[in-house]
C-alpha cells in the first residue's frame, strides 16, 4: 500500500491497486500530478504573487498548455491519461484554480468554504480516478466527491499541527469560534476539553462525508469495491484512533497498528465488523 512521505504518512487511494498495466500508470500520472501540485502550492506559498500566477496557470491547462507550476513530464502524462481516455481536462484545471488558495495563509471561514475546496481539489481528482475505475456516471460524481472529502479531511487531521507550522489551517473558523479555541492554542498544542470538543468536530465531519459516499461502494466492479472498501475502512478506524487517543495530534503521531491494519484487511474481505472498541 503506497503511502505519502512525512511524519504521519497516510496511504494513496487507487495509487497501486487494484490496476494493471497500463491503468495502473495512468492512476500513477493522476496521483503524481495531484501530489505535485500540492507540492509547488507549498513551495509557492512565500511568494506574495504565486496565487495570481496559478490562476493564470488554470487557464494554461484548461487551454491545452502546460500550467508552469509543475513539471513538465508531469502535466503532460496527466494529460496524456485524460486525452487517451476521454476525460475532462477540466479536472486537472480545476485542480490548478483550487490550489491557487494554498499559495498563502490557507484559513476558511465556514464549513461551507471547506467543504468546496475539498471538492475542487480532492473531489476533481478524485472524480479522474473513478472514471478511471467505470464510474462516470452522473449520479456518482456527489458520492466520488463525497469520499475524496473525506480521505482529505482525515489527512488535514492528522497533519494538523505540521501544517499549521507552514499558516495552513483546514479547521473552519467558525469552528474555533464556538469552540472557544485560539488559533494559538492549536500552534502550541495546548490540550484542552475544548481543543478535543474542536477536534471531534473535525472527526464528525470527515465521518459523515465517508458516509454519504458509501453508496459507491456497491456501484463499482468489485475489484475496484474492494480496494475502496479497504480504504474506506481505513481511513474511518484512523479516526477512532484520534478518538482514543484523546485527539492529541501533537504528542505522537495516530497511526494504526499492525493489528489493526489487519483487521482492516480482513473486515474488508468478509464483510463483518470485527472492530474491538
Amino acid at each position: 500500500m503506497t503511502t505519502v512521505s512525512g511524519a504521519h504518512s497516510l496511504p494513496l487511494p487507487f495509487y497501486d491497486d487494484p490496476w494493471t498495466g497500463q491503468a495502473r500508470e495512468a492512476a500513477r500520472a493522476l496521483w503524481r500530478w495531484h501530489l505535485s501540485l500540492w507540492a509547488a502550492a507549498h513551495a509557492a506559498a512565500a511568494h506574495p504573487h504565486a496565487a495570481g500566477d496559478w490562476t493564470e496557470a488554470a487557464e494554461r491547462v484548461a487551454a491545452g498548455e502546460p500550467d508552469g507550476v509543475v513539471p513538465l513530464e508531469v502535466y503532460g502524462a496527466a494529460r496524456a491519461v485524460c486525452e487517451q481516455r476521454n476525460m475532462p481536462v477540466a479536472l486537472l484545471a480545476g485542480q490548478v484554480r483550487a490550489a491557487a488558495g494554498l499559495t498563502g495563509p490557507v484559513r476558511f471561514e465556514t464549513a461551507a468554504a471547506l467543504r468546496d475546496f475539498a471538492a475542487a481539489f480532492a473531489g476533481a481528482h478524485g472524480r479522474l480516478l473513478g472514471r478511471l475505475a467505470g464510474a462516470a456516471g452522473a449520479w456518482q460524481q456527489p458520492w466520488i466527491e463525497e469520499l475524496a472529502t473525506g480521505f482529505f479531511l482525515v489527512g488535514r487531521l492528522l497533519h494538523l499541527p505540521s501544517e499549521l507550522e507552514r499558516d495552513w489551517l483546514f479547521i473552519p473558523l467558525e469552528d474555533l469560534d464556538r469552540a472557544g479555541v485560539s488559533l494559538e492554542a492549536l500552534r502550541t498544542g495546548a490540550h484542552s476539553e475544548a481543543v478535543r470538543r474542536l477536534l471531534w468536530k473535525q472527526v464528525v465531519r470527515a465521518r459523515d462525508a465517508f458516509a454519504q459516499g458509501r453508496p459507491l461502494l456497491d456501484e463499482l466492479e468489485p475489484r475496484y469495491a474492494r480496494t475502496l472498501k479497504r480504504y474506506w475502512l481505513g481511513a474511518l478506524e484512523v479516526l477512532s484512533e484520534v478518538e482514543r487517543r484523546g485527539y492529541d495530534l501533537w504528542q505522537a503521531p495516530p497511526t494504526l497498528s499492525r493489528f489493526r491494519r489487519l483487521q482492516v484487511l480482513m473486515q474488508a474481505r468478509f464483510g463483518r465488523s470485527i472492530f474491538s472498541r
